[in-house]
């Protein structure tokens, strides 16, 4: 069974055992930006998301940092898929259109693509540090957003 502290320290070990691995890369990936090849905007991972549902809360815990609440029901407080992802400095965060956004690109009532980076507590909800979040959709409206809570279509 996965703890925060668990998870914690097994993503403190994997990025320190990592370092300088991180920066071999890094190193290769500049001068091969800066022998011509350019950089590339990021994009919507290969792989298929961890889920897909809404953002039924949010916490902003920095300047670009905090928690949302992502839920495939969130009708149903026992049914689908639910999850707390950490969003930090390191996570992509992509709006409708693809472009590149931040946390404060994020709202309650999007529907969005969710991939973990990392380990994930299994708990329920899931949690983990999310490494790209795809918004999917601008929001609900006020009264869409009403219906969710008293558990309406």
């Amino acid at each position: 069974m996965w703890t925060f502290t668990t998870v914690r320290r097994a993503r403190h070990d994997i990025g320190r055992s990592t370092a300088a691995i991180t920066a071999v890369l890094t190193i290769a990936l500049n001068t091969a930006a800066c022998s011509g090849g350019g950089t590339t905007e990021p994009t919507v991972p290969a792989t298929a998301p961890y889920m897909s549902g809404r953002i039924t809360s949010l916490v902003q815990s920095g300047a670009f940092a905090g928690t949302i609440r992502v839920e495939s029901i969130p009708s149903n407080a026992n049914a689908g898929l639910k999850a707390l992802a950490r969003i930090d400095a390191v996570t992509v965060v992509l709006s409708v259109d693809s472009k590149v956004g931040e946390f404060r690109s994020l709202a309650v009532g999007q529907w969005v693509r969710l991939w973990f980076d990392g380990a994930i507590a299994e708990s329920f909800p899931v949690q983990g540090t999310a490494g790209t979040v795809k918004i999917d959709s601008l929001g609900v409206t006020p009264l869409a957003a009403s219906s969710l809570r008293s558990g309406t279509p």
